[in-house]
């Protein structure tokens, strides 16, 4: 039967998902794939939590939408107050949307009207970092720096954003200690500054460490904290995106705190944040910005946006199942645990020439990667596509990471035991194998 679904791609045929219950989904063909992404890391909590479908019906019996432009709601205010009382007093309200580009868009809305109320209408300009990814609405395609995904667009894509190198020292820093590169970094991301004109530049927009495009590639040791620094010295707001990376997957509730601890002036939240239940993200606000707009943001000056699903009532019901969840089961414990068995495992087992053909590991918590590097010369190319699609066809999900680099992202759900790691690991492993396997034959013959 043909579909009338607008694929992501329109040459691949999709299995049908039918059910999923923990860290598993089930395709109508019976078949049973292990979630070793967690999608695109939104299935924090696993599939099919009763108690996360409770709470949803529960709130649906009561109320499905009411216009955030007439009410609130309790599961929306009882959220915020959740995530505003996990943030160290770093923020002070919470902007609730449905995807992750939904909240890059508020944060630079957001960022450009805090400069008009405080009088700087000449702050238009903002800076992010190649390889970056924000999301796929203009604005976060623009402050964003995918190649992939900007070629098409890059026409109609505002000039107001640029963009300095990305921070990945295990590739870029050969020959340089960490502290001197992160060193040049820096340097440029002021010259960049001066450059444009230290008095237009709104924002500085990064990924703490770095999600799809790069694969789980953290910030250097005093990278944010000297962001932090320079932002404050020139007057600009520092935003982290936390889409991927954030919600305890690296092992802290957010991503910033393992990387320094200083938090930003605004910071984007989703994926994670409902687990995939409902389609939900937020932006947080610290208390500088808050009082600004608390200040100057009245009558016809109020912040200008609004989406028709924001604040929804039934996603933050289910977001609040959800991280309730994860604190109760001390989920923080698991990920970094889990984290350090899945590489212990993965990097025990490799075959022996790819380990001699300088494969990696990186990341942090339940959010790794293994970067093929130096193998592709060795195997006739690129390794990573061909053993993600040989993993899901033995059994797990895992997910690539390209064309920057040859790389695979683990993020699976935070709640994954021991047992169900070593699965993962060894499906992987024995899809390793099978490729590699595929295309030495291919080179004999």
């Amino acid at each position: 039967m043909s579909s009338g679904v607008f694929y992501r791609s329109l040459d691949k045929e999709y299995p049908e998902a039918v059910s999923g219950r923990g860290v598993y989904l089930f395709a109508s063909s019976g078949k049973k794939i292990l979630d070793g992404s967690s999608g695109a890391a939104v299935s924090s909590i696993g599939h099919g939590h009763p108690e996360v479908v409770g709470a949803i019906i529960e709130q649906l019996r009561k109320l499905s939408f009411a216009h955030s432009s007439f009410f609130t709601s309790r599961p929306t205010e009882k959220l915020a107050k959740y995530l505003l009382d996990h943030s160290h007093g770093a923020f002070s309200r919470v902007n609730f949307l449905c995807s992750g580009s939904e909240a890059v868009e508020s944060a630079l809305k957001l960022t450009r009207q805090y400069h008009l109320y405080n009088g700087e209408p000449e702050r238009v300009n903002f800076i992010g970092r190649a390889h970056s990814y924000h999301g796929n609405t203009l604005g976060a395609l623009a402050i964003g720096n995918n190649p992939a995904r900007r070629k098409a667009l890059e026409p109609i894509l505002s000039p107001s954003f640029h963009h300095v190198n990305r921070c990945f020292y295990d590739a870029d820093g050969a020959g340089r200690t960490e502290q001197v590169y992160e060193d040049a970094l820096i340097a440029e991301f002021e010259a960049k500054i001066l450059d444009i004109g230290s008095n237009t530049v709104a924002g500085i927009v990064v990924e703490p460490v770095g999600g799809a495009t790069l694969g789980a590639v953290p910030a250097t040791r005093t990278y944010l904290p000297r962001l932090r620094e320079l932002c404050d010295k020139h007057g600009i707001i520092l935003i982290f995106d936390e889409v991927m990376c954030g919600m305890a997957r690296v092992g802290t509730y957010h991503a910033w705190e393992s990387l320094g601890g200083v938090a930003p002036d605004i910071q984007t939240i989703g994926k994670g944040l409902g687990g995939g239940y409902q389609p939900l993200s937020a932006v947080l606000l610290s208390p500088k910005v808050v009082n600004l707009f608390e200040q100057k943001s009245k009558g016809a000056d109020k912040f200008v946006s609004g989406h028709t699903f924001q604040d929804h009532s039934v996603a933050c019901a289910g977001a609040l199942a959800v991280q309730t969840i994860l604190e109760r089961e001390d989920a923080l414990s698991n990920v970094n645990a889990m984290g350090s068995l899945l590489v212990e495992l993965l990097t025990s087992s490799l075959p022996h020439g790819l380990v001699e053909a300088s494969v990696s590991f990186r990341g942090l918590g339940l959010f790794r990667t293994i970067d093929f590097g130096d193998a592709k010369s060795q195997y006739g190319g690129p390794l990573a596509a061909d053993i993600a699609e040989e993993a899901f066809k033995l059994g797990a999900a895992v997910y690539l990471c390209s064309p920057a680099v040859d790389a695979i992202l683990f993020a699976p759900p935070l709640i994954i035991s021991a047992s169900e790691i070593a699965e993962l690991a060894d499906i992987f492993l024995r899809a390793v194998q099978n490729v590699i396997s595929k295309r030495l034959a291919e080179v004999t013959n």
